[in-house]
């Protein structure tokens, strides 16, 4: 009798926890799920996700793109294992081994998630692949009409919100965070696009609104203390504002700069320092 043939592992799939956002590359921005690491010694295992800017800026990818990788913190090597791509709905699309060698190859400087995974390095973090990928990818130019297909898909409409608050605005966008809002309680992320949304456009109790949810549940969310410090400074509490914004850098020293750029707001240098 013939032996059986080894059994394939199952391909990786599209990670549901919590994701640290990496520095971002020329065609996409990369995740690491906080909640898949396993560590053996100096060697630690991961499931990094990389969103395109596009759907189709990735070279040979897809819109989203999964590996797993082993890294060995002390020698400084990495082994990749398989890569999964995915399009914009999530839907897996090709599957393929990745290649380091046996024994790894050496990091290098494209390689964002080692100073996660081996010194601990902190970051901005979605609640899942979805918020991920609204925090990089601009939806399609048919979204608006697929989101008014989708009633009560509450991604959907976060994915429009957060493409509003950060620059692509529609006259609808504030209330495709509201829709966003009501289907979504729980995600944080877009509670908190909603929330620079309306300090950008002036309704600034609402945005308090939001910043205050955000930090009932997470106290120590730099984002919504840096956002609640920007409205202080707004309403001339400069004490205020600079004890959240004290705070916010205390946990994430990269969060003004972050800010900036992902919501377009102008800040002066005093808003970006203790």
């Amino acid at each position: 009798m013939s032996p059986a043939p080894a059994r394939r592992p199952p391909p990786p799939t599209l990670p549901a926890g919590r994701l640290q956002r990496l520095e971002s590359g020329v065609d996409g921005t990369g995740f690491v799920a906080l909640d898949d690491l396993h560590r053996n010694g100096a060697q630690v295992s991961a499931t990094v996700l990389t969103v395109g800017k596009t759907a189709t800026s990735i070279k040979d990818g897809g819109a989203l793109v999964v590996r797993q990788v082993t890294v060995d913190c002390a020698q400084g090597r990495l082994l990749e294992g398989r890569i999964a791509n995915f399009d914009v709905e999530g839907k897996l699309t090709t599957v393929a081994n990745g290649y380091a060698g046996k024994h790894g190859r050496p990091v290098d400087v494209g390689d964002r998630e080692v100073p996660v995974l081996c010194q601990g390095a902190k970051g901005p973090v979605a609640p899942g692949w979805q918020a991920a990928q609204r925090a990089i990818q601009q939806p399609p130019a048919d979204y608006p009409d697929v989101a008014a297909a989708r009633k009560t898909d509450g991604h959907a409409w976060a994915w429009l919100c957060a493409a509003g608050a950060r620059g692509a605005w529609r006259a609808a966008t504030p209330q495709d965070c509201d829709k966003a809002v009501r289907l979504l309680p729980d995600d944080t992320a877009a509670r908190l696009d909603r929330a620079y949304l309306f300090l950008k456009i002036g309704r600034r109790p609402q945005s308090a609104a939001d910043f205050a949810h955000v930090l009932a549940r997470e106290p120590a969310n730099p984002v919504a203390l840096f956002g609640r410090s920007l409205l202080a400074a707004l309403a001339g509490d400069e004490a205020a504002s600079r004890r959240d914004r004290v705070a916010a850098l205390d946990l994430d020293e990269a969060v003004p700069g972050w800010v900036a750029r992902t919501y377009d707001i102008q800040m002066s240098q005093e808003y970006r320092v203790r």
